[in-house]
């Protein structure tokens, strides 16, 4: 489930083009302009490649052919073509003008390199003022080229934008830093071991003192902007999910890649044996290397990170990796330790002894290594008893069961590294989601919770990646947790169903209340206050009017029958005395031949049919006026809706009471959920933890069924 949004509807809001829709004349000018300057970019790199190609065939040398005029063209090529891609794809997203720029960097650099190499052999006259030009150039074009791949790619994506303003002061020292080492560079005479520069025909010697203070600060500048993009692409990394995730896997792996590179590179550096010229040849073939793996890993990202499985590759690259390293490490410390202790150097059983004891530490430790990736990039799947046992462990530390759902969810996210994780809980007939981890993707894995036997809900799961499967390990354990979780959800429920019950009984009697006071003060209240005034005029007209005071008597005991009958109502409607004085099943019949009467319309008389069993035991209260107002209300909804001429009332009891009505009549509306009556039978039932339901009869009618637990009071 890792994002149900559209493509251009998540980061990239607006900024995609192609396929999604037409573009505009500013954005087919942007692309037009991309593809200009990436062709003579492109051009440059050919006229350098001729200029290259004649000196080697006239003087067979291939002096920095490799470092320079091989990679340095592919570099450019391949730059110019991502970055006509992202600007194709995303024209309002800065890092395809950053491809360019560096891909015209590489372009200049590789000529000025050519240039260079070939004015060393050329009798054209005037050449010698295109190789100086060409050396002032090669001091410091190369360095946009290797820096914003390295800082600002990093600080920008994959969006365009930075991780947050608190990363501004980052940006502005890698651009500052760059800006100052380029202005440094181009202007001090030369040479600069720490840039690894040469002489600078156009140098400002006077300058030079000035010149190194201000290079010094671009580099603690550079310094500090490259470290903070590394730890922005990690920060941004951390905190991303869905489709965000999957595109900063791609540079992650990159940055991870160059870091490593970066630590070999350093103590290189800081040691001088950078100058030697083997040495920088290699280190300037393996930055460029680098630099291509940046561009390709964001282009990829940016524009199609869905087409290659990054987490396979990031996984064998790292357990490969710590393995080769390992190996030689052993096998140096092996042949190292024995020929200090021994004094032998060259031996041949040392080195087989090396070789024997890597053979034997090889398959262990890359068990080891393989499952901390896994965990690393899976999480915990290969450790289903530790994820069982955390699980019930958060379980218990739950206070109350209503965050069960989140203790879940968020547990088993984070014990399996998945983007996402929902449960979701019926509902109404429908499925209702009650916590969720993580950002929704595609079509999420659902595995049903079940208790006993029932579905108590469904655990959600989003795929690590958009087209990845979880693979049988994942399957097994989420099944596994599914298990054990149908209980934890199950008493939550319970306990909001308890919960809501308690709710509903407090509800309930505040209302009972309220009608008796209502009946009483609007009722009881005038009646019995209008007595005693009566009262007191009677005292008065018993003396001077015998007559008159007769006449009112009449009057009072009239108000008096009404105030009982009042005072009956009321009490009637608390419980029905029919059941108390007969019965429960008499009582029905009673209220059954009341209600039998000439249908609506027919010819002939409606009839009540009881069914019931001759030996019911006395029921609990509650279940006999829940269960008579049931059968009350649904016989009441028959004479004035059905059109009915017979109607059976059918009575059974076992562990609940079973309760069905039906009739003949016209039936219901299909899908109807029924008026005020039929929601109040359901109300009343609910109470008990019972249920109702009202359906169609095939033969014609309508079925009421109830079911009350006996238990449930």
């Amino acid at each position: 489930m890792r994002d149900a949004r559209p493509v251009n509807s998540g980061p990239f809001a607006g900024q995609m083009t192609g396929a999604t829709g037409a573009l505009s004349d500013s954005q087919q000018r942007v692309i037009r302009l991309a593809r200009v300057w990436a062709g003579i970019a492109v051009a440059v790199m050919l006229i350098n490649v001729v200029l290259v190609v004649r000196h080697v065939a006239a003087t067979g040398d291939t002096t920095n052919f490799l470092s320079h005029q091989f990679f340095l063209p592919v570099s450019v090529l391949v730059y110019c073509l991502l970055a006509v891609m992202v600007i194709t794809h995303r024209p309002a997203n800065p890092i395809g003008w950053l491809f360019l720029v560096t891909g015209s960097a590489y372009a200049l650099t590789a000529l000025s390199a050519g240039i260079i190499v070939y004015g060393s052999s050329s009798s054209v006259v005037g050449f010698s003022t295109f190789t100086d030009l060409a050396l002032w150039l090669n001091n410091w074009i190369w360095i946009p080229a290797t820096i914003l791949p390295t800082t600002f790619v990093f600080l920008l994506f994959p969006d365009g934008h930075l991780p947050s303003p608190r990363w501004r002061p980052i940006a502005w020292a890698a651009g500052l830093g760059l800006a100052l080492v380029v202005f440094g560079l181009a202007l001090h005479p030369g040479p600069v071991e720490s840039w690894v520069t040469a002489r600078n025909p156009y140098g400002l010697t006077a300058a030079k003192v000035a010149l190194d203070a201000v290079i010094n600060l671009g580099t603690f500048l550079l310094l500090i902007g490259g470290t903070g993009s590394i730890l922005a692409i990690l920060s941004r990394y951390r905190r991303s999910r869905g489709i965000e995730r999957e595109q900063m896997k791609w540079l992650a792996y990159a940055a991870a890649l160059i870091m490593i590179f970066a630590v070999v590179a350093i103590p290189l550096t800081i040691t001088g044996m950078l100058a030697e010229p083997q040495t920088l040849d290699a280190s300037i073939i393996l930055t460029n290397l680098a630099m291509l793996l940046i561009g390709v890993a964001a282009a990829i990202a940016i524009v199609g990170y869905r087409l290659y499985d990054i987490d396979v590759i990031i996984s064998r690259t790292l357990v490969y990796g710590v393995m080769t390293g390992i190996i030689i490490l052993i096998y140096s410390l092996v042949v190292g330790a024995a020929s200090v202790l021994f004094d032998s150097q060259g031996n041949w059983l040392l080195a087989l002894l090396a070789t024997g004891l890597v053979a034997v530490l090889f398959q262990p430790i890359r068990d080891r290594l393989q499952r901390g990736v896994n965990r690393l990039l899976y999480g915990q799947r290969d450790e289903p008893i530790e994820v069982l046992t955390r699980l019930g462990q958060s379980l218990e530390q739950t206070i109350t069961p209503d965050l069960a759902y989140s203790t879940i969810v968020e547990t088993v996210a984070q014990a399996m590294r998945l983007p996402y994780v929902a449960i979701q809980i019926p509902q109404g007939g429908r499925r209702w989601t009650a916590g969720a981890y993580g950002v929704p993707g595609n079509e999420p894995v659902s595995y049903e919770l079940t208790y006993q036997g029932d579905v108590a809900g469904w655990l959600l799961v989003g795929r690590r990646a958009p087209d990845e499967a979880l693979n049988p390990a994942d399957d097994l354990l989420l099944r596994n947790i599914a298990r054990q979780a149908g209980a934890a959800v199950h008493n939550a429920q319970l306990t909001a169903d308890l919960q809501r019950s308690r709710q509903q009984i407090v509800a309930s009697r505040e209302e009972e209340r309220l009608r008796l006071r209502r009946d009483l003060h609007d009722g009881l209240g005038p009646s019995l206050a209008s007595l005693l005034l009566e009262s007191r005029a009677l005292r008065r007209m018993i003396r001077d009017d015998p007559a008159a005071a007769e006449k009112l008597v009449d009057e009072m005991q009239g108000d008096i029958r009404a105030t009982i009958d009042d005072i009956r109502r009321v009490v009637n409607e608390l419980r029905p005395p029919a059941l108390d004085d007969l019965g429960f099943v008499p009582a029905i019949q009673v209220l059954a031949g009341k209600l039998s009467r000439p249908a609506s319309g027919a010819s002939a008389d409606l009839v009540v049919h009881v069914e019931a069993p001759e030996d019911i035991p006395p029921l609990p209260a509650a279940v006999e006026v829940a269960a008579y107002r049931i059968i009350q209300e649904a016989l009441t909804n028959v004479t004035h809706h059905a059109e009915a001429r017979q109607v059976w009332v059918c009575l059974q009891l076992g562990r609940e009471l079973d309760i069905e009505v039906s009739d003949d009549g016209r039936g219901i509306n299909g899908g109807r959920q029924g008026g005020l009556g039929l929601r109040s039978m359901r109300e009343r039932a609910a109470e008990l933890g019972g249920n109702v339901t009202v359906s169609r009869r095939p033969e014609g009618g309508t079925k009421v069924r109830a079911s009350l637990p006996l238990g449930g009071v």
